[in-house]
């Protein structure tokens, strides 16, 4: 039995962590905080679907600085929570803390360590599996239709808490984003930014003649390029889709293959 599961975990006399877990939100949802031990990812490396990570405390009275860190089978820090200020009743009562994470980004599959410090200490660890879900080929109606209802989005990543979007044309088909990135300036089509370094990117989408609300999807990124047997199939559903094409669709599908990949974005919304 996993020290998730019997909630047994070492602990030094600055404070005892008596449970934790790590577990997917909907296994959180449903059974609470002794839900199985798992978290689930769409790609590798990738960003994980959000997850619970449960601790409950006990600790002398006062205020600790408290945190965790989420440690990969090769022993590298995935994710780390900032230390944040914890007031603590005392020994007597038991102090249950739940963050939702919904920004973790995991570089490989297996069995990772939940390692909960106070005051930059470590009192105790559990473990949890990172395994692969096959995204749906079915989003919610909503965020399909939102998709469908319009000609652009904007694509491109988070840097230092900063959106850095372009607008983009695209191709939505079961359940993931198509979008052309010019890997090649000379190409003279659309550049994402973060393409180049990142699986991890930011969707904005906006609804087309219902209202101006935007809604923003985190989504993983798979590269195809030109020398990939998926390439012409997708590319010709995008050159379909491309409003200003000049000539036919084989043309530009082969200047694309000249200085282009295709991004197959999975919109990760659980």
């Amino acid at each position: 039995m996993s020290a998730a599961a019997d909630g047994i975990l070492r602990a030094v006399s600055r404070a005892e962590l008596v449970y934790a877990n790590v577990t997917d939100e909907r296994h959180y949802n449903a059974e609470g905080a002794g839900g199985q031990p798992i978290v689930f990812t769409f790609a590798v490396p990738g960003r994980a679907l959000p997850f619970a990570v449960v601790r409950q405390w006990k600790a002398p009275q006062g205020m600790v600085d408290e945190r965790f860190e989420l440690v990969s089978p090769t022993g590298k820090v995935a994710h780390a929570s900032p230390p944040r200020a914890r007031r603590m009743p005392g020994q007597m009562d038991l102090t249950e803390i739940v963050d939702r994470v919904d920004d973790a980004l995991f570089p490989e599959l297996g069995v990772y360590v939940a390692s909960f410090l106070i005051d930059g200490e470590v009192q105790g660890q559990v473990e949890f599996q990172v395994v692969f879900q096959a995204a749906a080929e079915k989003l919610p109606k909503e965020v399909e239709e939102g998709f469908r209802k319009t000609d652009v989005v904007w694509i491109g990543t988070q840097r230092d808490g900063r959106d850095d979007v372009v607008p983009a044309w695209f191709a939505y088909q079961k359940g993931k984003v198509l979008v052309l990135h010019a890997t090649d300036e000379k190409v003279g089509e659309q550049r994402i930014p973060g393409a180049d370094d990142s699986t991890d990117l930011l969707i904005i989408s906006r609804h087309k003649y219902r209202d101006t609300r935007l809604e923003r999807f985190p989504a993983t990124s798979r590269v195809i390029e030109p020398s990939s047997p998926e390439f012409d199939q997708l590319a010709a559903v995008l050159a379909d889709r491309r409003r200003d094409r000049h000539g036919p669709p084989a043309e530009a599908v082969a200047r694309w293959k000249q200085g282009a990949v295709i991004l197959e974005l999975t919109p990760n919304v659980g």
